[in-house]
């Protein structure tokens, strides 16, 4: 799968990224596609993060 292609939600036809609808079955793509790998990564860096300052916090918070 190219980076510039998505696939269809109900056809699973690729279509180039940034179309409105497929070019097979007319359907609008959809703007988050489940599949959009790059938007996984982004969240896990966030939650990573978060949870690491987090644990850090209460290692200096919590009465030894």
């Amino acid at each position: 799968m190219l980076d510039n292609e998505i696939p269809c939600l109900y056809c699973q036809t690729m279509n180039q990224d940034g179309s409105e609808s497929c070019s097979n079955c007319g359907m609008p793509i959809a703007e988050f596609h489940p599949e959009d790998r790059k938007r996984g990564v982004k969240f896990f860096g966030k939650a990573f993060w978060l949870i690491a300052i987090f644990c850090v916090i209460m290692v200096f918070y919590l009465p030894r």
